[in-house]
């Protein structure tokens, strides 16, 4: 790419400066080592970023390992990697769809225990994603589950069903 894209110009080429990458929806991210682009002429600037899967998923990685609670930024980020509506989120995390909205929006932060909820379905995504089932669909399996009062249901389980070797996926469509 030497032409601009907007006047047909001819492109400067950056390539020693970190790239401010907010198109991300993030504004703490900044990549080292992409070749930019900027009209001298009408100003207009891009970037080529390569294999942006596995940097969303070095991006996701980060936002999940992190001590702090989550931001609505990074709320934001994770549930569009996980390709939800906000209602759709809300509704998996058991939430109104108008807290949700101001947990995503910065206006109210989520319970710790919502936060890891929400940090635990990303994680369980990625890893169905990349091809390590740990459960199919887990997010219709997580709307079934915890939606009706506790109770003291007996449970029981034969030996056969432990010492003869777990089947994968462990969870299935079966559960709750």
């Amino acid at each position: 790419m030497d032409t601009c894209w907007k006047c047909n110009n001819k492109l400067q080429i950056i390539k020693n400066k970190a790239y401010h990458y907010t198109e991300c929806g993030l504004n703490n991210i900044y990549l080292q080592g992409i070749i930019q682009y900027k009209c001298p002429e009408c100003g207009e600037a891009g970037a080529e970023i390569p294999h942006i899967k596995d940097l969303h998923l070095l991006i996701g990685r980060d936002i999940i390992c992190k001590s702090e609670r989550l931001t609505g930024d990074e709320v934001r980020f994770l549930r569009k990697e996980l390709g939800l509506k906000s209602k759709d989120m809300a509704e998996t995390l058991s939430l109104e769809k108008e807290t949700y909205s101001r947990w995503e929006n910065g206006k109210h932060s989520a319970s710790t225990s919502i936060d890891r909820y929400l940090r635990l379905l990303y994680i369980l995504n990625v890893s169905e994603k990349e091809g390590k089932v740990l459960h199919k669909n887990i997010r219709e399996m997580l709307n079934r589950v915890a939606i009706r009062p506790p109770s003291l249901k007996k449970m029981e389980i034969s030996p056969a069903e432990w010492l003869g070797g777990l089947e994968t996926p462990l969870f299935n469509e079966q559960c709750a």
